[in-house]
């Protein structure tokens, strides 16, 4: 008989390739769940009760019939398997003439991943093309399933289907069904081609398309992407079609025309490149004519990171917009709106085991009309940095050197050049649970500076010593029952001294006075940035306790208070800034509690001993019943600056429904400042999302609503916008409400 094992082997080969795969393979588990009963029994156990080798072939039948001249009739129950796939058919006829296999009575086929039955199939063993009648499948990895008037398959794979129906709803559910006259799937170009389609959904047809392609694999492929819609205030009613162009292997691009009913249209467009040492994305948006601002709007981003020889690495940053309200008019994203300046650098850097170097060039573009140009930041062109550490060298001693030197140009301003360097030297000691680091640094910083404007020497210098010894231990015991748990009591202070210097003549380029917390606790400078170094004799104390569970490690609890007392110091100053007579820092504390699976509380406090009242509170819980179950509840306080409440949360609601939401409120402005609802139905082949959100902007304190709509079609794509999805996100998580 002529029927080989090689055209067995084609045979089922041809059959395989019949997954139609319209869509992304990565799916919900509801709607896996859906199908349990329904998928291929390979999809659902361990693998085929009969292992064969790859290059055996089983053939078993009732009754057959072979003639001398290879010719075959099977009567009865016809089996074929190998490689993990069957074949079933009522009945089969070989004709060795025409080279001709017939199955009828019944068709089956299937592997590890699907299952087609089929009224009948005949193959072509001489030029190795197949064709099936009246075809039913269902796709396991999807999972989808649908059915074809005439199937038909190539030698070279290309597969054709007529008359084709499909849906991933499980059996009994015909939610959503695409139905076309015809399907070519080539997997060769990876390219499926669909002709005179329709998209039904509750059997009313919403969506006719004569012609598209999509991708039947994993490989990126150039068309249309659907649709995002929505609605918002300062853009009416808006609609973003985007179309994706794989231009190479390592390059592509996403063009995005966005119609704003209120503000016209805008073109946009995102570009990708990829290469050995390259890993860039640029994006470019432009509106012509914006109706309501009658101005050209227009914004780019780019990023890209680069490896250089010998362990370099650069990064490139650049962010610009053609207006200072850009973002409140053309974001739907509340981050964007809340920016005050745009980045713009290019750093270079360089890590060893020793040393650290940087170089970077870097300005801004400020965007908030309240930040006046003295208050501007400065560009840096450039900024330089090296820093280097030796552990346990001569005499057992750590060395340090960090230097940087910069120039730094505002237009209008004092402009010039800095160099800041500070070489070190340390002891560290340690013994069981106790240390203690003796350290003495010199801090050396000068400036040639141009543009006077506020000092008569171009040339001031500061030189001062920084002398430290910080200590502290760590002591621990087990508790509870069975020491179920370890805790730990870790006390620290850390005394510095530094003379003081007259610095009224130095300019300020980049140093600030950053907010009081833990980290400045101990931290012997009170300003950040070498234009100034604060003159103090002062002792920092703290002490911090921990419960863990004593087989994991799991932090149950963690509390920390502390405060820093100066015996002197404090006339070291910012210009428009008057020296301090306080003689300690506030007290601060931090409370971390975990002792519960379910629930989290953060709390932080910051008193001011002198008015005897609080300055800063911040208090947040959350609580996790169970997955995708979230409450947020915080409340935030800073004396003379804000006190605000915040309630967020995401709730299921049985199987298939789920309710999202946030309320943000300013107590002293008797103001929602940013408020959503949105509810979300999800059942097993589709999902529809609905997200009403009104936000008060930061620079015009004018409320901005926003509708937004997603509705997915499982198996296939998604309509609409995802805002809600970010946002669900950011509330599981916890830690932005």
């Amino acid at each position: 008989m002529r029927i080989t094992i090689a055209s067995l082997l084609t045979l089922l080969s041809s059959l395989a390739a019949l997954s139609l795969p319209i869509s992304s393979r990565a799916e919900s588990a509801r709607g896996i769940a859906c199908w349990a009963d329904t998928l291929p029994v390979a999809v659902t156990t361990t693998g085929d009760s009969v292992a064969l080798p790859d290059d055996v072939v089983e053939l078993t039948t009732d009754n057959a019939s072979i003639q001398t001249g290879g010719s075959a009739e099977f009567d009865g129950a016809v089996e074929i398997r190998s490689r993990g796939n069957l074949i079933k058919a009522g009945s089969g006829r070989y004709d060795a003439e025409t080279g001709i296999f017939n199955a009828a009575d019944g068709v089956e086929f299937s592997d590890a991943d699907s299952r087609f039955s089929s009224s009948s199939a005949l193959y072509d063993t001489l030029n190795g093309r197949l064709e099936l009648g009246d075809t039913d499948f269902l796709i396991g990895h999807t999972p989808a399933r649908g059915s074809a008037k005439n199937v038909s398959v190539t030698k070279t794979g290309v597969v054709r289907l007529e008359k084709v129906s499909y849906t991933s709803c499980p059996p009994g559910n015909n939610s959503w069904m695409l139905q076309a006259d015809s399907i070519k799937l080539d997997r060769q170009s990876g390219t499926g081609t669909a002709k005179r389609a329709s998209l039904r959904f509750k059997g009313v047809p919403f969506l006719y398309l004569p012609y598209f392609t999509y991708p039947i694999t994993d490989d990126r492929k150039s068309g249309l992407l659907f649709p995002s819609i929505g609605t918002s205030d300062s853009r009416g009613f808006e609609v973003t079609q985007p179309y994706y162009w794989n231009i190479a292997p390592n390059y592509d691009m996403t063009v995005e025309p966005h119609y704003m009913s209120k503000r016209g249209l805008q073109l946009g467009a995102e570009s990708r490149l990829m290469t050995r040492r390259n890993n860039a994305i640029l994006w470019l948006d432009y509106l012509p004519s914006d109706d309501q601002a009658n101005i050209d709007r227009w914004q780019y981003d780019l990023h890209v990171t680069t490896s250089l020889p010998k362990s370099w690495r650069a990064t490139t940053e650049a962010v610009g917009v053609s207006d200072n309200q850009y973002f409140e008019d053309l974001s739907a994203r509340q981050s964007s709106s809340s920016q005050t300046h745009l980045n713009r650098s290019i750093t270079f850097e360089y890590y060893d085991e020793i040393w650290s170097l940087m170089g970077r060039f870097q300005g801004y573009q400020t965007i908030d009309a309240a930040v006046t140009q003295p208050d501007e930041p400065y560009q840096q062109l450039p900024q330089l940095m090296a820093v280097g550490n030796w552990r346990d060298k001569w005499l057992g001693l750590d060395y340090q050197f960090a230097s940087e030197a910069n120039y730094f140009y505002r237009k209008d301003s004092t402009t010039g050049a800095r160099i800041n360097v500070q070489p070190g030297v340390s002891i560290p000691m340690q013994r069981g649970g106790l240390y203690i680091q003796p350290q003495l640094i010199v801090d050396y910083t000068a400036y040639s500076l141009q543009d006077l404007t506020t000092t008569s020497d171009g040339s001031p210098s500061r030189l001062a010593p920084i002398a430290s010894v910080d200590a502290g231990a760590v002591f621990e015991r087990l508790a509870g029952d069975s020491d179920r748990y370890l805790v730990t009591l870790e006390p620290r202070v850390l005394y510095a001294y530094i003379p003081f210097r007259n610095q009224n003549d130095l300019p300020v380029f980049d140093t600030i006075r950053p907010d009081f917390n833990l980290v400045q606790l101990y931290r012997y400078n009170r300003f950040l940035g070498p234009d100034r170094l604060s003159d103090t004799n002062q002792l920092s104390m703290g002490v911090t306790a921990r419960m863990l569970q004593a087989d994991d490690g799991r932090e149950l609890l963690t509390a920390t208070v502390g405060q820093t007392v100066f015996f002197d110091g404090g006339d070291v100053i910012l210009p428009g800034e008057i020296p301090s007579a306080q003689n300690s820092t506030d007290y601060i504390a931090e409370l971390g509690i975990k002792v519960w699976k379910k629930w989290n509380v953060d709390l932080r406090y910051q008193y001011d001993t002198d008015i005897k009242a609080s300055d800063r509170t911040s208090i947040r819980l959350k609580y996790r019943p169970g997955d995708g179950k979230a409450f947020n509840a915080a409340y935030r306080y800073a004396r003379d600056s804000l006190e605000q409440t915040d309630f967020s949360f995401s709730y299921p609601i049985g199987t298939q429904w789920n309710v999202i939401g946030r309320y943000n409120y300013s107590i002293p402005d008797n103001l929602a400042l940013d408020r959503f609802l949105g509810v979300e139905y999800e059942s097993c082949c589709w999902g529809i999302s609905l997200l009403s959100r009104r936000t008060v902007s930061r620079g015009t304190d004018e409320t901005e609503s926003i509708l937004a709509l997603q509705f997915a079609l499982k198996g296939f794509s998604n309509f609409g916008n995802k805002t809600s999805d970010d946002l669900q996100r950011d509330i599981l998580d916890g830690t932005r409400f």
